[in-house]
């Protein structure tokens, strides 16, 4: 018998058409939504300067923060849109870093600014944002997107062409490997090449031998699409379909009825919380499959509680994760001190890590100037040079290296954060999880190593 499921309150959707209205109005910003459980806490936003920031000189609209300037970072994240799930969670992340890196001594003898933007899961909305960011705000360096979708024409239309550094700590689409942004572009997560490979050994773990894929109709669920089911058909499976799908659309039964129309064992919902909220109600309420596998445009707690837990029990997904290290423990543990709660969500460890590192090369360079710091960015964060640790006591040992004239190699709390000659960070982990009992749960990690 099909399934009802009670429609998601109307609240929701008064609230994700209000917010880009007054994002768009370019004057004060309002607190940041929390997601999740998540506590936002603000540096300054758009329009409000910190007190040490308000005293340095502005730089012009045009021309990129210099040497002597406080070292301002903007953090282009979807507070509204299809992931807006995220983009409270990654912002938490990223300010602790920066109260952190602020509380033992700052960038240049300065505070570090924060300023946040909302791309709201759009390309559109992320280019002019990302405008903002730099011809408005002066940023030395940008932390976003989180969609491959929003990333990619951002670094290739604004970032790259105005020579920004733009650190992405969430868009995992191979296409971002090959992008043509000027080697401005760089990222903190693992490329989807290695997600799709995981995702297809779980579905065939499962013993599932048909699946169809719906995604998301962007370069991530198309890349991620394509690597799972390159894979699951090398392993002997067959992939009836792969379906894409556009936004947050009020109905998904032509791409569900497409997906499912040769009976697969499983689908994969390869997508965004606010669009496979819709489907995934569609498909349990008609009784069109009976399994779903998920990923990390999936793995969202809202999305689950919404539409009712009990009909996912026992469901498997797949999302990048973090190496089980010294450095990842402690930003849990601050971050719940902070935050009141574990980190839950993926990429907020990368988040994080991604302000360290434009911290550090701005630092390295002695310059707030965007290609002074993309110039230092492979010096600090590969080795060789003494390992520096994420956290005020290693931003206190960094400064006294640098300053000796030593040499850096920062690893991080979600990898070791190399960067190779693509902005690209080759080693990582791949997390399996499960939802049991209302609640996500992470049964395993498994290590990635994509230059081998």
């Amino acid at each position: 018998m099909p399934r009802r499921i009670p429609s998601p309150l109307a609240f929701f959707v008064t609230l994700a058409l209000l917010l880009p209205l007054l994002a768009a109005c370019g004057g004060p910003e309002s607190e940041p939504t929390t997601a999740a459980g998540e506590t936002p806490t603000t540096s300054s936003q758009a329009g409000t300067a910190s007190p040490t920031a308000a005293a340095a000189a502005s730089p012009a609209a045009d021309t990129p923060a210099a040497s002597g300037e406080a070292l301002k970072i903007g953090m282009l994240a979807p507070f509204t849109g299809d992931l807006s799930d995220f983009g409270p969670a990654f912002w938490n992340a990223a300010m602790l870093a920066v109260e952190e890196i602020n509380s033992a001594g700052g960038v240049l003898g300065q505070s570090v600014e924060l300023i946040r933007a909302d791309d709201g899961t759009s390309p559109q909305q992320g280019v002019e944002e990302a405008r903002r960011l730099i011809e408005v705000e002066g940023v030395s360096a940008i932390i976003g997107a989180a969609a491959s979708g929003v990333t990619l024409p951002v670094a290739e239309s604004v970032t790259g062409r105005a020579g920004i550094v733009q650190i992405s700590p969430a868009s995992t689409s191979p296409a971002l490997t090959t992008a043509n942004d000027n080697d401005f572009l760089f990222r903190t997560t693992i490329s989807d090449a290695a997600q799709g490979v995981v995702l297809a050994a779980l579905a065939k773990e499962q013993g599932f031998t048909k699946a169809c894929t719906l995604y998301t109709n962007n370069a991530y669920g198309q890349g991620l699409s394509e690597t799972f089911a390159e894979e699951f058909e090398a392993q002997g499976g067959t992939v009836t379909a792969q379906v894409p799908h556009e936004q947050e659309q009020a109905s998904y039964a032509s791409e569900l009825a497409t997906c499912t129309a040769d009976n697969p064992d499983v689908l994969a919902a390869i997508s965004y919380p606010e669009s496979a909220r819709v489907y995934l109600r569609e498909a349990i309420e008609q009784g069109l499959v009976q399994n779903f596998l998920f990923v990390d445009g999936t793995k969202s707690e809202e999305q689950f509680a919404d539409l009712g837990w009990q009909y996912f029990e026992g469901m498997w997904g797949t999302a990048p994760g973090a190496l089980d290290t010294d450095a990842g423990e402690a930003f849990d543990a601050a971050y719940e001190q902070k935050y009141g709660r574990r980190p839950e969500l993926p990429f907020l460890r990368e988040s994080y890590d991604a302000v360290y590192v434009i911290a550090l090369a701005a630092q390295q360079a002695g310059s707030t100037d965007p290609t002074a710091i993309r110039d230092a960015l492979r010096d600090i964060a590969n080795p060789p040079g003494e390992t520096i640790l994420p956290g005020p006591d290693g931003w206190a040992q960094a400064l006294e290296l640098i300053a000796a004239g030593q040499d850096v190699n920062y690893e991080g709390a979600a990898s070791p954060a190399d960067f190779d000659a693509n902005g690209d960070v080759l080693k990582g982990a791949i997390e399996v999880w499960r939802v049991e009992n209302g609640a996500i749960v992470v049964k395993e990690t498994r290590q990635i190593d994509l230059s081998q």
